[in-house]
């Protein structure tokens, strides 16, 4: 896998792709950790991007290296794995060799030094009833380290030769090619995230591009397919969500229980956030709104997001972009509750820059209506 990186967002006009990164973007998917199976062609493979993609676990290693190399994916290196220096495989068998005639019957028993004589035997030549004695030169040894080291011997079956530091080699199951560790390929498996430094460029391709036409992506779980008496049911309820569901059925010529279990439907899938009043600000005395423009820094972005969506007064944030890349829009009963608001929120939160506040002279439309 090559490192060039090249910002490309044309790579977007991939459907599986368009649909990951809006995944990254709204967060219902952080990062896209690498999972090891020795049973794929890479050793391993990305279960949450395999099941956006709609592809194999290949198809889906190289597929998000594509990303990463265009810009639109970071990579933090994760770990590297060994594959055959022949074939690629990751499917290897680590087993020691003799350094003597490359033979792999090698058996290994424990040894012990004596450090004051240098004798060096099998370790049941040392044991006695009373502990450990050298046979060499009869002195009792007292402990680990202080006068002996323990370690392994390997005796081979074939050569007869005694080593205490065999070859290490891997063993490819697929191709049966031996190879040592230094000769062999090192696969990289990196943790993929959006790349921040072109959040806003990628924000804005995607606004204006949206999924290419002709595709319709069965596992969009943001997205809900909308009948014509889904359609019929929301407007009706936009314009008065009083009614009750005997009501809208009468309107609409159909069954209390049709109404009730897709409006049930319709609240699990979020397409119905939630029954409420419309309150005009300003004649319950938020008699101060205003549009609020801020520049945020990329690595501030979630942590502003988050807190300002938990302002009561703040009663929409909008990510774009643009330089002003996070627009408010609040509602406050005076301008010393603005000016408390953005001393708090805004001008003493590390990477927020203050762009404009725009107050409004009045609501002309106040509609929040969603014609389908």
């Amino acid at each position: 896998m090559g490192e060039t990186v090249t910002f490309k967002p044309s790579v977007l006009e991939d459907r599986g792709a368009w649909l990951l990164i809006k995944r990254l973007l709204d967060g219902s998917i952080e990062d896209l950790q690498p999972v090891l199976d020795s049973t794929t062609p890479y050793g391993f493979r990305y279960p949450a991007a395999e099941t956006v993609l709609e592809a194999d676990a290949k198809d889906t290693v190289e597929r998000l290296e594509g990303l990463r190399r265009a810009g639109i994916l970071q990579g933090e290196l994760a770990d590297s794995i060994f594959t055959c220096r022949k074939c690629a495989s990751p499917d290897l068998h680590p087993h020691y060799q003799c350094v003597t005639c490359e033979g792999g019957r090698l058996m290994r028993h424990p040894v012990i030094e004596h450090f004051s004589c240098g004798f060096i035997g099998p370790r049941n030549e040392f044991e006695t009833e009373k502990g450990l004695k050298c046979p060499s030169c009869g002195k009792s040894l007292e402990g680990e380290q202080q006068d002996y080291k323990s370690e392994s011997a390997f005796d081979c079956l074939d050569c007869k030769t005694t080593t205490a530091k065999p070859r290490l080699v891997f063993r490819c199951f697929q191709c049966r090619t031996t190879s040592e560790a230094a000769n062999m390929l090192e696969q990289p498996m990196y943790v993929y995230r959006l790349n921040m430094e072109h959040r806003g460029d990628i924000i804005h391709y995607l606004g204006f591009h949206p999924t290419p036409e002709g595709e319709k992506p069965s596992r969009r779980k943001h997205r809900v397919d909308l009948d014509e008496m889904d359609r019929r049911i929301l407007n009706v309820l936009q314009r008065d969500g009083r009614l009750s569901f005997r009501n809208v059925a009468r309107r609409l010529k159909v069954s209390d229980a049709t109404i009730r279990s897709r409006v049930t439907r319709l609240e699990q899938s979020n397409v119905i956030k939630s029954f409420t009043t419309l309150v005009d600000p300003e004649q319950a005395g938020m008699e101060v709104v205003a549009l609020i423009q801020l520049e945020v820094e990329t690595q501030a972005l979630t942590k502003v997001n988050t807190d300002l969506r938990a302002v009561e007064e703040v009663k929409l944030v909008m990510e774009t972009g643009d330089r002003s890349n996070i627009v408010l829009l609040a509602a406050f009963p005076t301008r010393d509750a603005l000016n408390e608001f953005l001393d708090e929120h805004v001008r003493q939160v590390s990477g927020v820059q203050l762009l404009s506040v725009t107050l409004a002279l009045g609501l002309r439309k106040y509609d929040w209506m969603i014609r389908l």
